[in-house]
């Protein structure tokens, strides 16, 4: 499969590839793969990735240009959106400057605010503490003590 750029996607493909993300290692393999003769071997020996991502990535670009370099959606469950007011925002933050006697709460509260910020937790408990708070008032994640014998 030929592929041949028009001058600005060359432009732009070059300034993608500068960087050190998944997006400028696509764009590498793409102007690559537009130099004249380029084999998918060729090109993968030369920029240390396998010659199946070099095909991958040489076919999306020739079927959908520059946004095939994009990453797909990701399967599963969409992420949750989590919307805080001005005021949560605020109770939040005090959490999470709490002090060591309160961690667990200062913990639940820094995840709590990177999902509100829409970044992903990739933390096995992050996921169940966007979920609890979507939806609930702010008392969600007071610290409870815990259970103690009795005397």
């Amino acid at each position: 499969m030929e592929i041949v750029l028009s001058d600005d996607d060359r432009e732009t493909l070059a300034v993608w590839a500068r960087g050190a993300s998944r997006r400028a290692e696509r764009a590498r393999i793409v102007l690559a793969c537009a130099e004249p003769g380029a084999s998918n071997g060729q090109v993968a020996h030369v920029l240390g990735v396998t010659a199946t991502t070099v095909g991958k990535w040489r076919r999306r670009f020739a079927e959908s240009g520059l946004a095939g370099l994009d990453d797909s959606p990701r399967a599963g469950r969409p992420k949750v959106g989590l919307e805080l007011s001005d005021a949560e925002r605020a109770q939040v933050e005090r959490w999470v400057r709490r002090a060591t006697s309160a961690q667990a709460l200062a913990l639940r509260a820094r995840i709590v605010l990177a999902c509100a910020d829409g970044r992903d937790n990739q933390g096995r408990r992050g996921g169940a503490w966007c979920r609890r708070a979507h939806g609930r008032p702010l008392a969600w994640p007071v610290h409870q003590p815990a259970a103690r014998r009795p005397p």
